[in-house]
């Protein structure tokens, strides 16, 4: 990684702290009815105008939707008409007295695949084996797709099901976007227990034998480090597993181990060893169907400290588009945009020759990146951020600043740090800022309330943490800010060891890189605070040793990160 040009004018605000990559492809993808995938449920519900009423999560069954004899073993999908039952609280109610509708109902039963099919044309295909459903009543296949965010609704494409029919349909899906495919029930509201509510879709089940239950997932590995590769399959008989990498068998050595098994591990990574295409071939005697590719991306110690992938936006980007396209892993959900050098006439870029734009395309804007984490995991999060003064943010009501969220699933955040906001202040114009996530913010833009720290602790609950920057414009505004080099260190524990060698007492511990360590010492600890000893030390990745001379007395060591 490059280091920031010397001569740059860098300002950095106290009072934030307490204190040539190749044009991605489009490739087909074809999904059919796969019993083995995770399918949920959605429910959206309209006046008998159409005038939309509400929406929310329900579970599969709850739309009445079922896979027959069972899921393990499906043949068919049915599609049942819904039904809910006479209601009048808060005019909430589904049907009249007199058992008419009052409601029009969409049943969505789909699988949500995230962003793993995005950049591609997908294709979702299969038979219908008979359609009873009712005047009034229609259901479609359909392919959707979200613009980073489910709160950001791309569109969808669809095809009526037709009785003893095949059906297919394609979409391509953006570059970052999120997909779902399946189908979609709309009609009004039916009595439960009319003739009508017994009236359904049934279509074909295809699930494969042997299928891919969970694809492997890309996978980062520091140099000289391992890395693994894991998928999880069904099939009868049991499958046998065939690892490859850009199409080519591997084969078990020092490198390679577990080429046959559910994991691949490789060993002692190198640069050489990094790839877009390991996939694994799961066969028997019936079929053979291959994964979905799993990316490895081998990082120096500094790199490697760093949890976000792509932080300087200088990986997978999309030169057909002129950079426009914010690259992968970052998600852009309004308002952003990849520029290169040659676009960003302001300053050079902090680091290579890439920058993300955020600009005003709506309330909320910017980008994010989602990292897994878990509860107690510790991170600090940083980054760097421009406004010219001839983009500058409208005042008063437009702001930009990062932000570090602790999530669970889909759910709203259960924690918020923030670093300063950054306004259209004159102080904080034509210079690159640095800025810490260091603010805590008080429930209601999150689950729980945080305080002011350095430090941000994962809270219970939590399974992945959000990096995101943010422009918030509360009206009608123009501006955007500027953004590069995004950090999110996640800190190791440092386990210590000592020794005694010649008068000297030497202390040793894992050392992550892009940190530094201070050595500090008590001669009492009751005492009420500990005395620095020696300079900082730059950790590398590698074990650290400071050497001290041996106190005549009784000493407490420890190591602190900085």
């Amino acid at each position: 990684m490059k280091s920031p040009i010397k001569n740059r004018i860098v300002a950095t605000l106290a009072l934030c702290a307490i204190l040539s990559s190749a044009i991605p492809g489009y490739s087909q993808i074809t999904v059919k009815v796969d019993s083995t995938k995770n399918w949920v449920g959605y429910m959206n519900w309209y006046t008998t105008n159409n005038v939309y009423v509400a929406g929310g999560a329900w579970g599969f069954a709850d739309l009445r939707s079922k896979f027959v004899p069972y899921q393990s073993n499906a043949a068919h999908l049915i599609l049942q008409i819904n039904n809910n039952t006479v209601s009048t609280n808060n005019g909430y109610y589904w049907n009249l007295a007199d058992g008419t509708p009052n409601k029009l109902l969409e049943a969505n039963s789909y699988v949500d695949v995230g962003a793993s099919f995005a950049g591609n044309d997908v294709t979702f295909q299969g038979t219908v084996q008979s359609n009873s459903l009712p005047a009034g009543w229609t259901c479609s296949a359909v392919i959707k797709h979200f613009n980073g965010n489910y709160g950001n609704y791309g569109g969808l494409t669809s095809v009526p099901i037709v009785g003893g029919s095949p059906f297919s349909v394609t979409r391509t899906i953006p570059p970052g976007g999120i997909c779902q495919y399946g189908f979609m029930l709309y009609g009004p509201n039916t009595p439960t227990n009319s003739p009508n509510s017994l009236q359904a879709v049934s279509i074909n089940v295809d699930t494969p034998n042997p299928a891919v239950v969970a694809d492997p997932v890309d996978a980062r590995a520091v140099l000289g480090g391992k890395a693994s590769f894991t998928v999880a399959a069904v099939g009868s008989p049991s499958p046998a597993y065939y690892w490859k990498r850009y199409g080519t068998n591997l084969l078990n050595s020092a490198k390679f181990s577990g080429v046959n098994t559910p994991t691949l591990t490789v060993s002692n990574v190198t640069f050489a060893d990094a790839a877009t295409n390991y996939t694994v071939v799961v066969s028997n005697v019936l079929n053979a169907v291959n994964s979905r590719p799993a990316k490895l991306t081998v990082l120096t110690p500094d790199q490697f400290a760093n949890a976000l992938d792509n932080p300087s936006f200088e990986l997978n980007y999309d030169a057909v588009n002129a950079f426009q396209v914010v690259p992968s892993p970052w998600v852009n959900f309004s308002g952003s945009a990849l520029l290169s050098e040659g676009d960003f006439p302001w300053a050079a870029p902090v680091e290579g020759t890439n920058v993300v734009q955020v600009y005003n395309g709506g309330q909320y804007n910017g980008i994010y990146q989602d990292v897994p984490a878990s509860p107690g995991d510790t991170f600090t999060g940083d980054g760097w951020m421009f406004q010219s003064q001839y983009t500058a943010l409208s005042a008063p009501t437009n702001e930009a600043y990062l932000e570090v969220q602790f999530r669970q699933g889909n759910n709203p955040p259960i924690a918020i740090y923030q670093s300063c906001w950054v306004t259209n202040t004159p102080t904080m114009q034509d210079a690159w800022m640095f800025l810490q996530v260091t603010n805590g913010v008080p429930a209601g833009y999150s689950s729980t309330s945080t305080t002011n720290a350095a430090y941000l602790v994962a809270p219970a609950g939590t399974d992945h943490v959000r990096y995101q920057v943010t422009l918030h414009a509360e009206g009608v505004g123009n501006g955007s800010v500027y953004v590069d080099v995004m950090r999110l260190m996640k800190k190791i524990p440092v386990t210590v060891t000592a020794s005694i060698s010649g008068g000297n007492i030497n202390l040793s511990w894992l050392s992550q890189g892009a940190t530094s360590y201070q050595v500090v010492y008590k001669d009492n600890i009751a005492d009420a605070s500990w005395t620095t000893i020696g300079g900082l030390i730059a950790g590398d990745g590698g074990v650290k040793t400071a050497s001290l001379l041996a106190s005549p007395t009784k000493r407490f060591y420890s190591v602190l990160t900085k």
